[in-house]
C-alpha cells in the first residue's frame, strides 16, 4: 500500500535562523502572480553586524521585502523587518547581518545560487529576461554564487601552471591569468597590470607550501613573469613559449 505523501507546511518551506513564517501568504495587488510571506522573528536575540560581532546599542526596525524562490508559478516574496543598530563601540550605524540574506540587499541568499546556476551555462541577458530581473541584479546575484564556489573549492594547489596576461581595456591595462595545466582550467586572475610585483600576489595567493609543490611553469617571454617564478618556485621547470618556434627551457629552469 502507497503512502500518502506528507504536504509540505510553509513554516518548513520558509524556516529561517531566528524567524517563523505567518500562517499563509498573501496576494499583491494588481499583481496576480505574486504571493508574499510574512517572517516574524522567533526572539529578541542581539544584531549581529557586517564583521560578524554582536552589536548593541539603540536598535531600529525597518521594513523590507525580498526576493525568494517562485513556488509553482508565484514569484515569492519575504517580508521582514532588518534591524539598524548604533553600535557601542564606535557609535556608527550598521546593518544587521542576516546569513539567509544575499549580498544583494533584495533577494536571499538561495535564490542567488538559484540564478547563479544557469548563468554557467547562459548568458546574464537570458537569465534576467527569463526570470524578468534587471540585468545588474542578475550580474551581482552571479558574482556572489561565483564567490561561493571558489570558497567551497579552496585554494588550488597547482603542479604545472599556465602563465598569461589579458588586456581589459585600451591604454595597455592588463591582468594576468594563471591556469591549472593539468585540470585545464584558470586558477587566479588579478594584480594590477603585468610587473613583477603584481606576479608574487599569486604566489602569496596559493601560500609558499603550494608554491614549492609546482613543477612546471609555462610563459611567454616576459622577464617579470620569469623572476617571480624563479623566486617563489625556484624548483619548478620554466618553458618559455616563443609563438611559433615553439618551446624552449630556459637555463635554470
Amino acid at each position: 500500500m502507497s503512502k500518502t505523501p506528507q504536504r509540505r507546511r510553509l513554516a518548513d518551506a520558509y524556516a529561517f535562523p531566528g524567524f517563523r513564517a505567518g500562517a499563509g501568504m498573501r496576494g499583491r495587488f494588481g499583481d496576480p502572480q505574486t504571493r508574499i510571506v510574512t517572517l516574524a522573528r522567533r526572539a529578541k536575540k542581539r544584531a549581529v553586524g557586517p564583521a560578524g560581532r554582536c552589536i548593541a546599542a539603540s536598535t531600529t526596525a525597518r521594513a523590507g521585502r525580498y526576493g525568494d524562490l517562485s513556488s509553482g508559478p508565484f514569484r515569492v516574496y519575504l517580508d521582514l523587518e532588518v534591524r539598524r543598530v548604533r553600535c557601542g563601540r564606535c557609535a556608527a550605524v550598521k546593518r544587521e547581518r542576516l546569513e539567509f540574506l544575499a549580498d544583494n540587499p533584495f533577494y536571499t541568499q538561495r535564490f542567488a545560487h538559484y540564478v547563479g546556476r544557469p548563468c554557467r551555462s547562459a548568458t546574464i541577458k537570458d537569465i534576467a529576461e527569463e526570470l524578468r530581473l534587471d540585468w545588474d541584479a542578475v550580474k551581482k546575484l552571479d558574482k556572489q554564487y561565483m564567490r561561493a564556489q571558489l570558497k567551497r573549492a579552496g585554494t588550488p594547489g597547482p603542479k604545472a601552471i599556465g602563465i598569461d596576461e589579458i588586456s581589459i581595456r585600451k591604454g595597455h591595462t592588463y591582468r594576468i591569468v594563471v591556469s591549472d595545466l593539468i585540470r585545464h582550467r584558470p586558477i587566479w586572475f588579478g594584480g594590477q597590470d603585468r610587473t613583477e610585483t603584481s606576479m608574487d600576489e599569486f604566489y602569496r595567493f596559493i601560500g609558499e607550501k603550494k608554491a614549492k609543490k609546482i613543477r612546471l611553469a609555462v610563459m611567454d617571454m616576459w622577464k617579470p613573469f620569469y623572476n617571480s617564478t624563479r623566486h617563489h618556485a625556484p624548483q619548478a621547470a620554466v618553458l618559455v613559449h616563443l609563438g611559433i618556434s615553439g618551446l624552449r627551457r630556459l637555463p635554470g629552469g
